[in-house]
C-alpha cells in the first residue's frame, strides 16, 4: 500500500524520466549480459577427415579463412565456429590435416610428426591447457600421463665430458621396468632423471649433481623460480593482446618483468645465477645481466648443472648463447608438473577440432594450396586457391602459372603458417606492410632453424625389449655452446649437440593393439635449411646420390646415439628414414624449414620487431595470425596462438563471450573434480587458473 501511495503522488512526467534514465544506464548492461552468457547451442559432431579440394564444395558466405591447419589455425577455426562462424580450413598437405599433429604410416609402422609429448597439464579438464583442448574436442581427446621421470638426459662417457669422482651419484647404469616387472639395464652413461612437481625436480637434480653441496639446491630452486617468474609473465602477456590499451596497467609490471627476461640470454642468465649468486630480483632491478665468459665453466660441478638445466633447449632449438631466457623459462615451467602422450594417434587431436567447423557449415579441405592472399582496398578480403597435387606436377613457375586458380572470398583471413610464409609468399610484394618487413632496420626476427628426423621401425614388442617409457635426451657435451659450434662447422662428421630419443610404442596405450610385435622410435636432432638448400629445386625422391650420401651420414650419427642409448634394439631396427628440412618445407610448408616459426632470440622481444611477433594482429585490417608467431613455438604454445588469433578475428565483445564461454567449461569441470564448490567458487577459481 505504502508503495502504491508513493507511486500516485509523484508526477507521470518524473516517472517517465525515471524510466528513461533506466532504460538509458541499465538496458545496455542487460544486453551484454545476455550477449556475453548466450553461447551458441552445441551441434552434434561427426568425426572424419578432411576432403580434398574443390571449387564446388567450397561453403557459401564464409566468415573466415583459415590457412593451415597445424595446433594454431585448428584451434582457432575451432573456436571460431563454436562461436557461431562459418569457417574454412585451407590445409596444403595432400591428405592430412595437423601440421606437427599429424601422424605417417611407412612400413607398417605409424611415426608422430611434431607431437612427441606435451605437458602434464594437458590431460587434465581443470587446468587452462586441458580445459581448451577439452573445449575444443568435446571432452573426446584422451592423454596418457607419463610415470616419473618423464625425462632422461645422457651424456657421452667421456673423461673430458665426465669427471670420475665419489661424488658422481650412482646413475652410469640407467635401468627400465618393463610392464611385465622385469628390469633390463639399457646404457651405461652418466644420466639425470626429470620428475614432476618443483621441489622434487630441485633434490633429483641437484643431488645427482651433488648431493653433499647445500647452495646447488639454493640456486637450482632460484633458477626454477625465475623461469616461473616468466611464465606467469607470459600469462600477462597473452592477456595484454585482449585487452584495450586502456587496461594494460593491471598487467605491466608483469609484461615489463618478462621483457627484462627476454633481453637476456639463457648463457648470461646461468652464469648469473649459479657463478655470481645473483636473483631474481637483482636480474629485473638491474636490467641487465652480466656477460658469460667463452668456454667451459672451470667449476665441475656448476658446468654439469648448468648443462643438464638445459634440459628443455629441444622445444625451442636455440643454443644458450644465443637463446632468449623468456623461451627457456616458459618452457621449462611448462614441463615442471609433467609430461603426457595421446592416447591413439596424434592425429586425432586435429581430426576432432576440425571436425567441429563442420558442424558450423563450415568446410575442412587437404590438397589446398593459398598462393595469394586477395587485398582490395587496403584490406584483406579473401584468398586464391589451387590443388597441391597439381602443383607438383609442374617442373617450371610458368607450368605453376597455368594452374587453375580458385578464388574465395571472407569477411576474414587468418594465417597459420608462420609470418615468413605470409609476408614473403602470400601477401603482394608491392603492399606497403611487405615492404616494411623486408627493410632491415625495420625487422630483425628470422625464421626458426629446422631440424633432422631419423624414424626407426624396430621389430619386435616394446614390453619385451624393455624400451623406455620416458623421454631420452642425449647431450653431447655439458658446455653445449661448444657441441653447436662444432657440428654447425662440420654436421657430417660431429655428432650433434642434443638429440631426442623417443618411443611412442610405449607411450601410446592403444600402440600394442594397432601394431602388434612392433616397435618405433623417433630421433631428432638440429638441422640449417642452409646444408640442403642445393637440393631444394628437385622433387622428393629425386635429389641425386651426393644427397642421400650425405643423409646417410648423418643418419650414422643419430643410430650411433640410439645403440648407446638403448642398446638392445641394435641389431632390429628393420627400416629407416631419414627426415630434413626439406621434408619439413615439403609436408608441414616450413618456411626454410623452420621448425618452430621465430627463431627464440633476445631480438624476437625488441620494440621494433613487436608488430611481428607474439601478437595475433596484422596492420592489415582483415588479416590475422594464429600459431606459433601469434604467441609462442611448441604445439601448445601454437594452440595459445589459435585462441589469441580467434579473439582478434571475435573483438572485444566476442572475445568476451568466448571467454566467459571457456571459464563455464572449466568451472563445470572443477565442480566435478570438488562437488563441494558452488558455481560462484568454481567460476572464481577458473578465472584464478586461466590467469595464473
Amino acid at each position: 500500500m505504502l508503495t502504491s501511495w508513493i507511486l500516485s503522488h509523484i508526477p507521470a512526467s518524473t516517472l517517465n524520466c525515471f524510466a528513461l534514465v533506466c532504460s538509458i544506464f541499465i538496458a545496455p548492461f542487460a544486453l551484454l549480459f545476455f550477449y556475453v552468457t548466450r553461447w551458441p547451442k552445441p551441434r552434434p559432431v561427426v568425426v572424419r577427415r578432411a576432403i580434398a579440394f574443390r571449387p564446388d564444395a567450397v561453403p557459401n558466405k564464409i566468415d573466415t579463412i583459415v590457412i593451415g591447419s597445424g595446433s594454431g589455425g585448428s584451434t582457432c577455426a575451432n573456436l571460431l565456429a563454436q562461436s557461431g562462424q562459418r569457417v574454412l580450413i585451407l590445409e596444403q598437405h595432400h591428405d592430412k590435416t595437423g601440421g606437427c599433429t599429424h601422424t605417417f604410416r611407412e612400413k607398417n609402422c605409424e611415426f608422430d610428426s611434431g607431437l612427441h609429448y606435451t605437458s602434464k597439464a594437458m590431460s587434465k579438464a581443470t587446468t587452462r591447457p586441458g580445459a581448451i583442448m577439452s573445449f575444443m574436442s568435446r571432452g573426446m581427446q584422451e592423454f596418457t600421463v607419463l610415470e616419473d621421470p618423464y625425462d632422461e638426459i645422457v651424456f657421452p662417457n667421456q673423461e673430458e665430458h665426465v669427471r670420475r669422482s665419489s661424488r658422481l651419484s650412482p646413475l652410469g647404469t640407467a635401468t627400465y621396468a618393463s610392464a611385465a616387472g622385469a628390469a633390463k639395464t639399457t646404457h651405461n652413461m652418466p644420466s639425470y632423471q626429470f620428475v614432476s612437481g618443483q621441489d622434487n625436480v630441485v633434490k633429483s637434480i641437484a643431488n645427482q649433481v651433488n648431493k653433499d653441496d647445500p647452495q646447488l639446491k639454493k640456486k637450482t630452486k632460484e633458477w626454477l623460480d625465475l623461469c616461473q617468474d616468466i611464465h606467469k609473465g607470459f600469462i600477462a602477456l597473452g592477456v595484454s593482446r585482449i585487452l584495450p590499451k586502456w587496461l594494460h596497467f593491471l598487467v605491466a609490471p608483469r609484461v615489463d618483468r618478462l621483457m627484462t627476461y627476454a633481453s637476456m640470454t639463457v648463457r648470461d642468465v646461468q652464469h648469473a645465477v649459479f657463478n655470481l649468486g645473483y636473483t631474481s630480483k637483482t636480474l629485473t632491478e638491474l636490467k641487465v645481466c652480466p656477460k658469460a665468459p667463452d668456454g667451459y665453466d672451470p667449476d665441475h660441478d656448476l658446468r654439469r648443472i648448468k648443462g643438464v638445466l638445459c634440459h628443455p633447449i629441444g622445444d625451442y632449438a636455440v643454443q644458450p648463447r644465443n637463446a632468449t631466457m623468456a623461451a627457456h623459462g616458459v618452457t621449462m615451467t611448462h614441463y615442471i608438473d609433467g609430461a603426457c602422450y595421446t592416447m591413439g594417434p596424434t592425429e586425432k587431436i586435429s581430426m576432432r577440432n576440425t571436425s567441429l567447423v563442420r558442424s558450423y557449415g563450415g568446410e575442412v579441405f587437404v590438397d589446398a594450396t593459398v598462393r595469394e592472399i586477395i587485398v582490395e582496398g587496403g584490406r584483406a578480403v579473401g584468398v586464391r586457391v589451387s590443388n597441391t597435387s597439381e602443383l607438383d606436377k609442374c617442373t617450371s613457375e610458368e607450368e605453376k602459372s597455368r594452374i587453375k586458380l580458385t578464388e574465395i572470398r571472407a569477411k576474414n583471413v587468418v594465417c597459420a603458417t608462420s609470418i615468413y610464409n605470409l609476408y614473403e609468399k602470400l601477401l603482394p610484394q608491392d603492399l606497403p606492410i611487405v615492404r616494411q618487413f623486408h627493410d632491415p632496420a625495420q625487422r630483425t626476427v628470422r625464421q626458426s632453424n629446422g631440424h633432422v628426423f631419423l624414424f626407426c621401425k624396430i621389430k619386435g614388442d616394446a614390453t619385451e625389449l624393455g624400451l623406455p617409457t620416458h623421454n631420452l635426451w642425449y647431450f653431447h657435451k655439458y658446455d653445449l655452446d661448444t657441441a653447436f659450434d662444432e657440428y654447425w662447422a662440420k654436421p657430417t662428421e660431429v655428432r650433434p649437440p642434443t638429440v631426442y630419443v623417443g618411443f611412442p610404442c610405449t607411450k601410446d596405450v592403444t600402440w600394442k593393439k594397432r601394431f602388434p610385435n612392433v616397435s618405433n622410435c623417433i630421433l631428432i636432432s638440429d638441422g640449417s635449411y642452409d646444408w640442403f638448400e642445393k637440393w631444394a629445386g628437385s622433387p622428393q625422391g629425386h635429389r641425386g646420390q651426393d644427397y642421400e650420401d650425405f643423409k646417410a651420414k648423418l643418419s650414422k650419427h643419430l643410430l650411433d646415439i640410439l645403440y648407446e642409448c638403448v642398446p638392445q634394439v641394435e641389431g632390429k631396427v628393420e627400416h629407416h628414414e631419414l627426415g630434413t628440412p626439406l621434408s619439413e618445407v615439403t609436408f608441414l610448408a616450413s618456411y626454410r624449414g623452420g621448425s618452430y616459426g621465430t627463431q627464440c632470440t633476445p631480438t624476437m622481444f625488441d620494440s621494433i620487431n613487436r608488430q611481428w611477433t607474439t601478437t595475433p594482429h596484422t596492420a592489415l585490417p582483415g588479416l590475422y595470425l594464429a600459431g606459433s608467431d601469434a604467441f609462442l613455438p611448441s604445439v601448445v604454445g601454437a594452440m595459445y596462438g589459435g585462441c589469441l588469433g580467434a579473439c582478434a578475428v571475435l573483438g572485444r565483445l566476442g572475445s568476451l563471450r568466448l571467454g566467459h564461454a571457456l571459464l563455464c567449461h572449466l568451472a563445470k569441470h572443477l565442480q566435478e573434480e570438488n562437488p563441494k564448490l558452488s558455481r560462484g567458487e568454481a567460476y572464481r577459481c577458473a578465472i584464478d587458473k586461466f590467469i595464473n
